[in-house]
C-alpha cells in the first residue's frame, strides 16, 4: 500500500497543468480560465442568467478548449 502511495504521488501533475483554458468566440482571447466569470465581467451577463444549468450548453458554444 505505500508503494503505491508514492508512485501516486510521483505522478501528479502541479495544479498550473491540470487547469485547463478556454478560447472565448466572442472576443477571439486565449487563456481564459473561469467561463462564466469572463461572461460577467466582459460582457455584463446576469449572474443568475449564467449559473443556471440549462445555459450551460450555451457556455461550452462560447467557449472552446485551449489547451
Amino acid at each position: 500500500m505505500v508503494t503505491t502511495i508514492l508512485e501516486y504521488k510521483n505522478h501528479v501533475k502541479p495544479r498550473a497543468e491540470r487547469q485547463v483554458t478556454y478560447f472565448c468566440r466572442l472576443c477571439r482571447e486565449y487563456g481564459i480560465k473561469t467561463r462564466k466569470s469572463h461572461l460577467q465581467n466582459y460582457y455584463n451577463a446576469n449572474r443568475d442568467m449564467v449559473t443556471k444549468r440549462s445555459n450551460n450548453d450555451l457556455v461550452d458554444v462560447i467557449f472552446v478548449e485551449s489547451k
